[in-house]
């Protein structure tokens, strides 16, 4: 574990933290706007509002470049939601409905190129992100018939996409800023 935080600096460390705090609070925010909508209607609204803070993940991994951010970022909010029992905790089944979704955003931009990455990669990250950790709360929480899920999974997958596509305009303007350096302080 040593050998991998040794592979971040400090200010790699900081931007997690940073990005982590705000999904925390997104989610809050985020969550009880979708679920006046969705509540009186019976759906979960998670699914729904998932790809607006699933996003953060793969903004972070915009911001430090590195594998391994995303789960980070997603370790981060499961310590802190199950120390603090804050909403959106599950308890100890917080690490694995949150860190799946890091994990699987870490493995979309495994397999693009350094600096190759398009839409698709921030459309699929998130889309997939969000479907995970929607099919995860679902079998561990909800009841509901099959046609319930499958609803809420291309619910989860459209917010998803729509989530991706607000990351990726994210990442097009904090390159057009300049905002990311290399590590010698030069602009990437």
């Amino acid at each position: 574990m040593r050998k991998i935080i040794k592979s971040y600096s400090v200010l790699d460390l900081v931007m997690i933290a940073m990005l982590a705090a705000l999904a925390t609070g997104f989610k809050t925010v985020a969550n009880t706007l979708v679920k006046l909508i969705t509540g009186p209607l019976g759906i979960p609204g998670g699914s729904l509002a998932g790809g607006f803070y699933m996003m953060w993940l793969v903004i972070g991994h915009s911001v430090v470049r590195k594998f391994g951010v995303s789960f980070m970022i997603s370790l981060v909010q499961a310590l802190v939601l199950f120390t603090t029992s804050a909403p959106g905790s599950h308890g100890v089944w917080t690490f694995l409905t949150y860190l799946i979704p890091g994990l699987c955003v870490d493995l979309v931009f495994l397999f693009a190129r350094k600096d190759n990455t398009n839409i698709l990669h921030f459309m699929i990250a998130v889309m997939l992100a969000n479907v995970l950790g929607t099919l995860g709360s679902f079998l561990l929480w909800f009841r509901l018939s099959l046609l319930w899920l499958a609803f809420s999974l291309t619910a989860a997958a459209l917010s998803g996409s729509i989530g991706g596509l607000v990351a990726y305009s994210v990442d097009k303007g904090i390159k057009r800023i300049g905002l990311i350096f290399k590590e010698d302080g030069t602009d990437q």
